[in-house]
């Protein structure tokens, strides 16, 4: 984009071709921007005037006390001179007047060029003065102030310039280091803003008045909402538990139960609080907004109302129940992902294990006393995988350990991990068996027979031992919970040192059940590091005996 001057003014020139508008429609936009621009102008510019003001009068109540007339009264015409700007920048910049329908480019460029920078001389011209003989003057204290209202007569100067700079007769040019009015011509734009699209939504509008009922149902309607309307309060309750609405617009004076009451009762319902809800009402006291604002109202428009604004916030409102909406669906989503995380982390790790990773991030290593590990392997198993395809060989083995951890479910053992066709587990790691070898022993013998029932025709030897064992997690990509020590090493030699279709246990193992069972001695293995162990294996429980008369 290019700009070069003419007499005149400026012409605005565009590297791509712009539409005709009509000549009204141009006039309109065009001055929509204009006072859009003044309007952004004027808040910008009212912050160092204030600044010149504020800081002046404190100066002068500081210096109330002091012999210094000539630097009061300096001050005091750099507080004239900062109410006078202030005054100023309202009258010039000020929104349109009734009546007046265009700007006055003639007097916003003058009053700028010569009233602001009338009033802005002074200002400079002081401070600086008093800057330079502050510490002559023994004024040194005000040093910090004078420099501000000094910087803030420059910015203003600065301001006034630029807005002298971009403005320009037909109102279509600006510098281009400003872009100002570039950016109001895109918001104001007749074709864009015609074609902005607003949520649309199923809207309550309750108000006894029959007349503000049918002028807001109106305009809803034609902004493209579905509406349904009460008479009162009682009415709109009704409705709100009977219905779906997206918004609702509430007055507060109404016969029965007020608005005020509505809106606690609509809040304080977990299926109706989500709803947004602006109120509409006469009242314009600051606490009535305020109260309403409290109890929960997104909202809040005076009567008589404007139906540009009454547009504008219930597009909003309808805007940021549909994020609200989207959110509450997120955060449902990553609760079901989080409960499948949970889930998941319990078919890895034990309950107690979970618990503790949850709570502290990690799990810190333990010794476990009085526990009774099994093993499991399934006997001959090499030579089925060598006769067999991997897929019917992983198929059945996963039937068989799907129902190994049933079995041991049931009888209150805990699985702890499969190593090829070998199972591993234990009882009373988490003091939640008094018989753990028992326990044991009683998984192991329904292992065993839920094995031969299966049509592979697998069997399966058990080996179990009891002692002390260290439990741990081991990794943190992939969570594996581990029991180490001598009790694990003698409980893998049972069971690889045992009988087919039977329950073999070390002597410790045994210890803990013969006075209930009976069994075969199978005389004494050398174990690697523990010599010569001996060896039972379980036959089964005994019988009751006879009461003795």
């Amino acid at each position: 984009m290019t700009y070069t001057p003419r007499t005149g003014g400026q012409q605005r020139r565009h590297d791509d071709a712009q539409p005709d508008l009509p000549a009204t429609t141009t006039t309109h936009v065009t001055d929509r921007v204009r006072r859009a621009f003044l309007a952004t102008k004027r808040d910008e510019l009212l912050t160092p005037v204030r600044v010149i003001s504020d800081v002046s009068g404190h100066i002068l109540t500081v210096a109330r006390d002091m012999d210094q007339p000539g630097f009061s009264g300096d001050i005091l015409k750099i507080q004239s001179a900062g109410e006078s700007l202030t005054a100023l920048v309202h009258q010039i910049l000020a929104p349109a007047a009734p009546g007046e329908p265009t700007v006055d480019d003639e007097s916003v460029r003058s009053r700028l060029r010569h009233d602001m920078l009338n009033e802005l001389n002074p200002v400079i011209n002081y401070s600086e003065m008093w800057l330079e003989d502050a510490e002559e003057q023994f004024l040194s204290g005000f040093i910090p102030e004078l420099r501000l209202i000094h910087n803030a007569g420059l910015r203003s100067a600065e301001l006034v310039d630029k807005i002298l700079a971009a403005w320009d007769i037909d109102a279509s040019v600006v510098a281009p280091d400003l872009g100002d009015l570039d950016h109001l011509h895109a918001i104001f734009d007749y074709k864009k803003d015609a074609a902005i699209a607003t949520e649309q939504g199923h809207v309550l509008v309750v108000d006894d008045n029959d007349i503000n009922r049918d002028i807001l149902s109106r305009h809803l309607e034609i902004q493209g909402h579905t509406v349904a309307t009460a008479r009162d309060g009682n009415e709109a309750l009704e409705l709100l538990n009977d219905g779906d609405f997206d918004l609702m617009l509430l007055d507060i004076v109404m016969p029965g139960i007020n608005g005020f009451e509505v809106l606690a009762r609509t809040k304080s319902d977990p299926r109706l609080r989500e709803t947004p809800i602006i109120m509409i009402s006469a009242l314009e006291e600051m606490e009535i907004v305020a109260r309403c604002i409290e109890l929960g109202a997104e909202d809040y428009l005076p009567k008589p109302f404007n139906p540009v604004v009454l547009k504008a916030r219930v597009g909003a409102c309808l805007e940021k129940r549909r994020f609200r909406q989207r959110e509450i669906s997120y955060l449902n989503r990553i609760e079901q992902e989080k409960q499948r995380a949970d889930e998941l982390l319990h078919v890895i790790l034990p309950a107690d294990i979970v618990s503790e990773l949850k709570t502290t991030n990690e799990v810190v290593p333990r010794r476990y006393d009085n526990v009774a590990v099994l093993f499991a392997d399934i006997v001959n198993f090499t030579p089925y995988c060598d006769q067999h395809s991997p897929e019917d060989v992983v198929s059945n083995l996963q039937k068989l350990v799907v129902i190994w951890e049933e079995i041991a479910l049931r009888h209150g053992v805990q699985k702890v991990k499969t190593i090829g066709d070998a199972f591993m587990a234990a009882c009373g790691l988490f003091g939640d068996s008094d018989e753990p070898v028992l326990n044991c022993v009683r998984c192991g013998l329904e292992m065993i027979q839920a094995t031969l029932d299966l049509p592979i025709g697998w069997n399966v030897r058990i080996g179990i031992h009891t002692g002390s064992v260290v439990g741990g997690v081991l990794g943190r990509r992939q969570y594996l919970f581990d029991l180490w020590g001598d009790t694990v090493n003698t409980a893998a030699r049972m069971e690889s040192h045992g009988i087919k279709g039977s329950v073999v246990l070390s002597r410790e193992a045994w210890s803990r059940i013969e006075n209930d069972s009976h069994g075969t001695p199978l005389g004494a293995i050398t174990v690697k590091g523990k010599g010569d162990m001996e060896m039972f294996r379980f036959d089964g429980f005994n019988e009751t005996p006879p009461s003795q008369s």
